[in-house]
């Protein structure tokens, strides 16, 4: 299938979708912050929404797109065209790589993960990852400046991506930090010098939102099943063992981002360098207390540079069954209309379930994990630069 028919398959599906859905909950946030911002302009909007936990430009981008018409459609429309985008430049990754453009742009844009959060979700997850795989492919090209500046405006959206800095850094250096200086300081200073302390709160301090998930995911799930079972004393070890978790979860999160940046940066080979910024978001999001259905979507379009085809569709095939699980819990049924994510107790097991639900994507992100630092490992040892790419077959 040639690249054109897997767009025109793509846009087709996330239009169906578009069509036939009002979205979900987060709608509803947006729509307050967009009030926020109406109100008391970007400097002060952090302080009247205390969940506006969104940078500057992704705050702007969607008031621009209220202005625009209907959120409901203006908002999941931006995402799909951002989606496109990220298709067309996956597939010029591997082209660069020697690897296959048809498989790696397929596999992102036909993933149901990738359907889901561009066109159902309601978030700016999508406009996220295609900025984070634009600034790969410029870094890959060798134009540092560029790269930079939009690493700088993918961090204005959300604040992860700051993880995968030191990778960015250590490969542009000069000109890739003082374009990303350039632009982060003036999406961030205007509101950080009339706020700081709101806007630091709610950003910097944001600790995710969404179902359960890291260490916390298994101990949450057996205090669940010591009640049903009436085991107090296990209940009680268990749901401490949670609660720790939660309290040290940031530490985890910089530890795997950490262990992953170290083993790159001992060769800094450039053809790794997508595998290493996948491995990244994999290991922040792993380790992650809570995650919402949009995260999924940050480790995905990269992944097929770091694993092999055969568990690269694996993790995108069990990712998308437990957001279609995930989604039809929300949305109390199948077909969905709407899913409300603020809802996780009618009935009462609808946030154990979806929980208990994302126990095998949590093990196999895991075992993914593990052997794409193996890969990464190995592939710093080789000699030959095609066959040192740690994943995709060609």
């Amino acid at each position: 299938m040639r690249i054109r028919w897997i767009l025109a398959a793509g846009v087709l599906l996330r239009a169906l979708l578009i069509a036939t859905t009002r979205g979900t909950s987060d709608l509803a946030l947006w729509e307050w912050f967009v009030w926020a911002l109406q109100k008391h302009g970007m400097s002060g909007a952090w302080a009247h929404a205390e969940k506006l936990n969104h940078p500057p430009l992704g705050a702007l981008i969607v008031w621009g797109l209220h202005e625009l018409g209907p959120l409901a459609i203006t908002l999941r429309v931006s995402q799909v065209l951002a989606d496109v985008a990220t298709a067309l430049l996956l597939a010029r990754i591997a082209q660069r790589l020697s690897a296959s453009p048809r498989f790696v742009a397929g596999l992102f844009f036909l993933s149901p993960v990738a359907i889901l959060t561009s066109a159902f979700y309601c978030n700016t997850d999508s406009l996220l990852v295609m900025l984070i795989v634009a600034s790969v492919l410029l870094m890959l090209e060798g134009r540092d400046a560029a790269s930079g500046a939009v690493f700088a405006c993918a961090c204005g959206i959300k604040i992860l991506p700051v993880l995968a800095l030191p990778l960015l850094l250590m490969k542009g250096r000069m000109r890739f930090a003082a374009a990303y200086g350039v632009v982060i300081a003036t999406i961030f200073l205007p509101v950080m010098w009339r706020d700081p302390l709101h806007f630091i709160r709610n950003v910097a301090g944001y600790a995710g939102s969404g179902e359960t998930w890291g260490l916390a995911l298994p101990a949450t799930l057996a205090g669940a099943t010591a009640t049903f079972l009436q085991l107090p004393r296990v209940r009680g070890i268990a749901y401490a063992a949670a609660d720790l978790y939660n309290g040290i979860a940031r530490v985890a999160v910089l530890a795997a981002a950490a262990f992953v940046t170290w083993t790159w940066a001992r060769s800094r080979r450039a053809d790794h360098l997508p595998a290493a910024v996948t491995l990244v978001f994999l290991g922040a999001i792993i380790a992650a207390p809570r995650v919402a259905p949009g995260y999924f979507l940050w480790f995905l379009p990269l992944l097929p540079f770091a694993v092999s085809r055969r568990l690269a569709l694996a993790v995108h095939g069990l990712a998308s069954a437990h957001l279609v699980f995930a989604y039809t819990l929300y949305s109390h049924g199948f077909p969905w209309s709407y899913a409300d994510f603020t809802n996780t107790t009618n009935p009462w097991w609808l946030g154990r379930a979806v929980d208990a639900g994302g126990l095998p994507l949590w093990l196999l992100c895991i075992g993914t994990f593990v052997a794409g630092t193996r890969a990464l490992t190995i592939g710093r040892r080789c000699s030959s630069p095609q066959s040192s790419l740690p994943g995709i077959a060609r």
